[in-house]
């Protein structure tokens, strides 16, 4: 399968091409943004920058990726042009200098490029899904691409580990195991002064704890409700970041469905495989073993996550697996194991697609549209469970209504309760208001003994691929 690098080069090209047409086909056309998506836009629009700063330990994420939607929020009033297209096309920009960078960058068989390229991580959960993961699969691309270099710039290494570790945890993990890497891979002594990327890596990981790291205790307990044991919550980490990630399709999400013998079984073979895929090479042995520990403890005692974020394993996986292939560390084994693993992705990508295109993303858009015709600029829109309701705003163009405080909203944050408002509330708000009735928008139906005068007018709910559905109630004057 080897080609010439001339032929190499336009094989890729083209492929390149191709591949971001169909992620613009997919997005501009197809593709229904939903909560995740949103949120970050409506951070980022209706905030500061100082107030984006203050914001993020009720999300989770460091700030590059809010900042760099902020940039973006003034086209929509500038041009015209509808917020969901400029979501997308900020997103599609990332995606595609990441997909330059592993294409044409990085060293790796031309093959196993285009079947990372069509893997479900790679294509569908970061490069159709708008979310600022696409900015750690381009550091750590750079950075591997970097380190390919005869010799490699340390500013740059710097400047490209600190804008790591503020696109996401994950992004923190790789950095410092990279770090690891590079030292490792340099023969560095600890006598030696300390190199300077380093340096940039820590201030880096700091900047990061600082800004994002929750305030109390109650914030980390409240994104685990009903935490299992640490045990269990283990063996859903091992499950997750080897059975779903690299023989993801194999068994159900463990994310949904929990640990299961079969998916266990599953992530000691894939265990054992990546020993044999980097065992002649020590210091990507060393770097894998560290990532994955750290993502297993971090998965035990902090966050159990789900296939997005274990999907951050893999991306990993592709830049040890790009240096193997630049350190001469790979052999024939090496090429059907890492064939064997690209497959499964490959596999499980065609049916996200097949589905991406059978039935939509989120019943949001839908829902969002029919608000935007049908319901006039002066009834009020009060949504029940925020959470849920972000995505029908985007689509919907205005904000909707939060009680008991009964002020507008476009975003939410990850630590407040549900609140669900008595009907005698929605009577007073209506009653403020001075407005003849209003319309309440809940991703459940209302319990028709709690809410007697609440009338189901529109309910959202075909197949979709989130389960996100909504049902619109009026609500006269009384």
């Amino acid at each position: 399968m080897r080609l010439t690098p001339e032929t190499e080069k336009r094989v890729l090209f083209i492929f390149f091409i191709m591949i971001i047409v169909l992620w613009g086909y997919m997005k501009f056309f197809n593709h229904v943004l939903w909560k995740d998506e949103w949120q970050a836009w409506f951070v980022a629009k209706d905030k500061s920058i100082a107030d984006i700063f203050s914001f993020l330990y009720y999300e989770g994420h460091p700030a590059l990726w809010y900042l760099y939607l902020k940039v973006f929020t003034y086209i929509p009033e500038l041009t015209g042009t509808a917020p969901e297209y400029v979501i997308m096309a900020a997103h599609l920009t990332l995606a595609a200098v990441f997909l330059y960078v592993f294409l044409f960058r990085m060293k790796l068989e031309w093959y196993l490029k285009v079947m990372a390229s069509l893997s479900y991580f790679m294509f569908f959960e970061y490069g159709v899904i708008s979310r600022g993961y696409a900015m750690v699969i381009l550091f750590v691309f750079l950075i591997t691409s970097e380190f390919q270099k005869q010799i490699p710039e340390n500013r740059k290494t710097g400047l490209y580990l600190f804008l790591l570790c503020q696109t996401e945890v994950y992004g923190v993990f790789m950095a410092v195991t990279l770090v690891v890497y590079r030292l490792l891979a340099d023969g560095y002594k600890i006598k030696n002064p300390i190199p300077k990327y380093v340096l940039w890596m820590i201030v880096g990981s700091v900047i990061f704890v600082v800004s994002v790291f929750p305030r109390s205790a109650d914030h980390v307990a409240s994104t685990q409700p009903n935490a299992p044991a640490y045990f269990y919550r283990f063996l859903n980490s091992f499950q997750g970041n080897l059975t779903n990630t690299f023989a993801i399709g194999s068994t159900p999400d463990t994310g949904a469905f929990g640990w299961s013998g079969l998916g266990l079984s599953i992530g000691v073979l894939v265990l054992v495989a990546l020993y044999r895929l980097f065992r002649k090479d020590r210091t990507i042995l060393i770097s894998g073993v560290l990532y994955l520990m750290i993502m297993l403890l971090f998965g035990t005692f902090f966050f159990s996550g789900g296939v997005r974020q274990w999907g951050m394993t893999f991306v990993f996986f592709i830049s040890l697996l790009s240096l193997a292939e630049y350190r001469s560390n790979t052999d024939k084994i090496t090429k059907w194991i890492s064939i064997a693993i690209f497959t499964f992705a490959l596999v499980h990508n065609i049916k996200a697609v097949y589905f991406h295109f059978t039935i939509p993303f989120s019943n949001a858009k839908e829902a969002g549209l029919f608000i935007k015709e049908s319901v006039p600029e002066k009834v009020p829109v009060v949504g029940i469970n925020k959470f849920e309701i972000t995505p029908v705003i985007g689509y919907a163009g205005r904000a909707f209504y939060e009680l008991p405080d009964g002020v507008p909203f476009t975003y939410f944050r990850w630590v407040d309760k549900i609140y669900l408002p008595a009907e005698q509330e929605l009577h007073l708000f209506t009653q403020f208001k001075k407005v003849g009735g209003i319309v309440i928008i809940s991703p459940k139906r209302l319990d028709q003994e709690r809410y007697p005068d609440a009338q189901l007018w529109k309910s959202f709910e075909q197949e979709n691929y989130k389960k996100e559905n909504y049902y619109l109630y009026s609500l006269p004057l009384k």
